[in-house]
């Protein structure tokens, strides 16, 4: 891995002074697949799981506990997860927060806790001759938080200071309206709480949710770095063996609309516009899912390299950078465009984005473009991979989505065989100019009669 870091590295390097010097960058090689170490994977008897994968030389390792709850399981009571996810690290039924983070450092690493989605991660780091430590660390923290109520309006304060600010940003009112159009009544829907929402959740409130959704069939335990795979198991079967199973998993798979909408939030006054449009698209499970990741590059997820950046920034100069990106959750995903654009350009930018739009469905692709979009890629994967907590989040990705191993170890042969028009087809069927969601925050005095000019959005003002 570490010589797959530097090859990729020199080759940038050459590719930025052959580029100075005004000679053409050496071709790149075939690329080279991912080498996935072999995995020690097994499974309590209370239906918690565990995955051990040796990495590194560096005499450290890494776990990480993910446990399927996160905001899906908070049904009507949004950030009710995430105020149990910041009691959760304010110390155990024997230690205090101060003694948690001090055990934490003394085994040479930290501890932290993340609410997602769907999951929370509780995480460790920790010197290798220490991972027993660790592991009766992590354990202690995930199976007896103290959830203090004395703690509470501290945590409190700081979420709805968050929340304010949060409400009043352009992003945040974008998502709030889009997520409401997409999701209608599922969980996903709700962004943020109310004031008077976050204000009434008690104590009560938060350790019924960490009942109800924590338990050992929930859950499971990754492991990477440097570790003995015999005193590592023993260690987790000795601090999680009697963790009670709990709940079975809860799954609720959104069914987002592909109905096209038109929405704008009026901000009076706003020098910018905020636009977002999204739409549901195949998923990561999809075996066409390669095809996607391509056309999404090209058109705008990769950056400088990607079409709308390079339009709407470098060409037009409406926007300081412009994005599209796909985000997955269990059998559902969400393809999304981005972008702050100034006022006066809001009308130009979203002619200029359905005209992109169109072009990747219609154009046949030059090669070299497709070639910079995989090198590009492959170098993003490479990098995401070269680390312990890289490959705790991939194969974490991996089990979620249920994805084999070839999901990882032939990543890079998959971008190799897509072809310019399995992307133009790809394009053509996952995003139709007429089933998008989409959402502008700005002035609207300014926005509207822009709007009426744009060509593509008269079906949307229609309705």
């Amino acid at each position: 891995m570490r010589r797959m870091n530097i090859a990729i590295l020199t080759l940038l390097g050459l590719t930025a002074i052959s580029a100075l010097a005004g000679e053409a960058p050496p071709a790149a090689g075939a690329p080279r697949e991912f080498n996935l170490p072999e995995k020690t994977v097994f499974a309590l008897d209370n239906g918690m799981r565990v995955t051990m994968v040796p990495f590194g030389q560096l005499p450290k390792v890494s776990m990480v506990l993910r446990v399927r709850t996160g905001n899906l399981n908070e049904g009507d009571e949004t950030w009710l997860a995430d105020l149990a996810g910041a009691l959760m690290q304010e110390g155990t039924t024997s230690l205090d927060s101060k003694a948690v983070n001090r055990r934490a450092a003394e085994l040479g690493g930290g501890i932290g806790v993340s609410v997602g989605a769907e999951t929370t991660s509780i995480s460790i780091s920790s010197l290798s001759d220490k991972e027993t430590d660790a592991i009766a660390l992590l354990a202690d923290v995930v199976r007896h938080p103290a959830l203090p109520e004395s703690e509470l309006e501290r945590i409190r304060a700081d979420f709805l200071r968050n929340l304010s600010i949060a409400r009043v940003r352009p992003q945040g009112m974008a998502a709030v309206a889009l997520n409401a159009r997409l999701y209608g009544d599922h969980p996903f829907a709700a962004v943020y709480p109310s004031e008077d929402q976050l204000l009434r959740y008690g104590i009560d409130d938060i350790r019924r949710y960490y009942g109800s959704n924590f338990g050992a069939q929930r859950s499971h335990l990754f492991v990477s770095g440097r570790f003995d795979p015999d005193r590592m198991r023993a260690a987790v079967e000795r601090h999680f063996a009697d963790w009670a199973p709990g709940p079975e998993v809860y799954i609720d798979v959104p069914q987002p609309t592909r109905i096209g909408s038109l929405q704008v939030v009026d901000r009076p006054g706003a020098p910018q516009s905020t636009i977002v449009a999204a739409i549901p698209v195949i998923g990561v499970d999809d075996p066409h899912y390669s095809r996607l990741m391509m056309a999404n590059d090209i058109l705008g997820g990769a950056g400088f390299l990607s079409r709308l950046f390079q339009n709407l920034r470098e060409d037009k100069g409406y926007t300081y950078g412009a994005s599209t990106s796909t985000s997955n959750n269990f059998h559902s995903a969400i393809w999304r465009f981005s972008a702050d654009v100034a006022s006066e350009a809001t009308g130009p930018s979203l002619s200029e984005f359905f005209s992109e739009l169109r072009r990747i469905k219609e154009e046949p692709l030059d090669t070299a473009e497709m070639d910079r979009i995989r090198g590009y890629r492959g170098g993003i994967f490479v990098l995401a991979n070269a680390s312990r907590s890289g490959i705790i989040g991939t194969l974490a990705f991996m089990d979620f989505h249920d994805l084999p191993d070839t999901y990882l170890t032939e990543y890079l042969s998959r971008l190799e065989a897509v072809t310019g028009q399995e992307v133009n087809d790809m394009a053509s069927g996952q995003w139709p100019v007429t089933g998008l969601s989409i959402v502008v925050v700005g002035d609207r005095a300014l926005i509207d009669p822009q709007l009426a000019d744009v060509e593509e959005l008269a079906p949307y003002l229609a309705d």
